[in-house]
Parts: structure tokens; sequence; C-alpha cells
């Protein structure tokens, strides 16, 4: 992310949470951004903190989730969110949490996919992502369907984060091959077999087939992602 590595060019920074860490695809792009820092990862999930340590093994990770976030006040230059917003129990409280525990002039990243305004592509994407989120919420996992990216904006601005700068990043078109496609088929067939007892199975079980024919005439493409840089 070019605008990113160039607004921080200049910009001290010695060490980064990254809130939600997940499979460790922002830390990534934080290493590309900040050279030579001191890197915390925290995420709920003791099993892809296992699994991400073993990628990044100079990152330390703590299991804990964002709405209570277990560091002193003013404990980080940079505070970093990324395509997790809308996995939150509760955005409020772990924005404020997140701006509690930035210091005083810091800085934090948001990375967020939306909905809106996405190519037939990236629509395969979201009928595919907003598939697996209806499926968590019947299971009772926190995964709720993706913000407008007006939205996204307004929510951090709301924290009273202030926005220095924001972009939109997009990933290159994915042309999957059928092989690729009947994977992805096989991945929401197994996932929806998980709610066979629910009333919502008989509904939801034909977005299968709507996803194949999709993916077969679109292709599949990432949402795009709006990227907002703030101060506190």
């Amino acid at each position: 992310m070019k605008k990113l590595i160039d607004f921080f060019k200049d910009r001290p920074v010695q060490n980064i949470l990254d809130v939600g860490t997940g499979n460790g695809n922002f830390l990534v792009v934080l290493k590309e951004t900040f050279q030579n820092v001191d890197i915390i990862g925290i995420d709920p999930n003791i099993e892809s903190l296992n699994e991400t340590s073993e990628l990044f093994p100079d990152v330390q990770f703590k299991k804990m989730g964002a709405e209570k976030i277990e560091f002193p006040d003013d404990s980080f230059d940079v505070v970093s969110i990324s395509m997790a917003l809308h996995h939150l129990s509760d955005i409020d409280i772990a924005l404020k949490e997140m701006q509690r525990v930035t210091k005083p002039g810091g800085w934090i990243i948001v990375n967020e996919l939306f909905s809106d305004n996405l190519n037939p592509a990236q629509e395969v994407h979201k009928l595919y992502h907003h598939l697996g989120s209806q499926i968590d919420r019947i299971l009772g996992i926190g995964h709720n369907e993706t913000f407008k990216k007006n939205e996204i904006i307004k929510i951090v601005e709301d924290s009273g984060i202030k926005i220095q700068i924001q972009f939109e990043h997009k990933k290159e078109a994915n042309l999957i091959s059928a092989n690729e496609i009947e994977e992805r088929v096989e991945k929401i067939k197994s996932k929806i077999e998980s709610i066979k007892e629910y009333p919502e199975y008989e509904i939801l079980k034909p977005q299968i087939e709507e996803f194949r024919t999709s993916a077969k005439k679109f292709g599949f493409q990432s949402a795009t992602r709006v990227v907002i840089v703030g101060i506190i």
C-alpha cells in the first residue's frame, strides 16, 4: 500500500498493536510500511494465533479481544485493525479501547472491505462472504455483513478519531479456475451442513448453486477496502 508507506515515511514509530490479527495478512502490510518496530498482534481465537505465530516468529501474539485490550493507557505509537470491524460484538467499545492504548498524537489505522460500488467479480466475493457470515450468526458466532464505505468512515469519525487520510485499495481480479470454484463450493457445502438442523438450512442451500454460477460467469475478486489513518 504505497499511500500508507508514503504517509508514514517520516513519522517515527517504535511499536504497533494489531487488533484482530487473525491469519496475519495485515502484518505483511505493517512490516512493509514500518521498519524496525515492535509489533504485537492480538486476537480472541487461540487457534489462529498459534498458526500465525509460526509465520511471524518476530511478532509477539496474545489472546485478547478488541473490546477489552489488556494494555495500559498510551502504550502504542500505532494501533491497527484490518478486516475485523464486521466481526466485533461492540464496535464503539473496541474503537474506544484502541484509542485508549494509543499514545497522545499516535495513529490508528483501519483497513476494512466495503459492500457498495463493487464490480461483478467482487459481488461474487460478497455473496460468498455474506453466506458464510449468515451461517456463523446462526451458530452464534460474531460475524456481521460488511458495511458500505461511507458507513465505515462515519463509524470511525463518530468514535472521535480525526481522519487524516483515507483511500481505496483493490486487489487485482482473481479469475479462479473451475477447480478452485469447486473447492470453494465444497467449503460452503460443508459450512451449510453445519446448520442442517436449523430452519435456515433450506433457505440458504440454493445459494451454493448461485455462487457456482456467478463465479463461473464473472470470476472472483476480493471486495475493495477503505484504508483510514486517523489521529487521536
